[in-house]
């Protein structure tokens, strides 16, 4: 079965609050609207440690609490130790978080939502359903 929910990454989120492309709150908006925007704790985390504001903080944490939110069950963090494993044998030195997220995508069988290079080689290593975009 596969999922219409998608995951967006925190690199779509930045560019989303500073509100600089307009094509990223057209991709969004919808997704919100019909509850199918996602996020999991690392993007959150990602996010809220960005605020510069304890206000902003705490706007931007009640806005994230209100999306759906894939948990980090024991189930992804052996994919993605897997998923870690596999990527260094294969070259490619991700990041952690991005290892992780990726992870969740695959778990939940969502599309993953970015603006990261990374992604793209995870992707080109294991199957991941990728839609980037990219500021115009």
């Amino acid at each position: 079965m596969t999922s219409d929910l998608v995951l967006v990454d925190t690199t779509i989120w930045i560019h989303f609050f500073r509100g600089t492309d307009i094509s990223y709150r057209q991709r969004l908006v919808p997704l919100i609207m019909t509850d199918r925007a996602a996020t999991t704790p690392v993007i959150v985390m990602e996010i809220l440690r960005g605020a510069k504001s304890q206000k902003e903080y705490d706007n931007l944490s009640k806005d994230l609490a209100a999306l759906r939110s894939f948990d980090l069950s024991p189930k992804v963090w052996e994919r993605a130790c897997k998923l870690g494993y596999t990527l260094r044998h294969k070259g490619i030195n991700a990041p952690l978080t991005d290892t992780l997220i990726s992870a969740v995508a695959q778990e939940y069988n969502a599309i993953l939502l970015h603006d990261d290079r990374h992604y793209d080689m995870i992707g080109s290593v294991v199957h991941l359903r990728l839609e980037s975009l990219k500021p115009v």
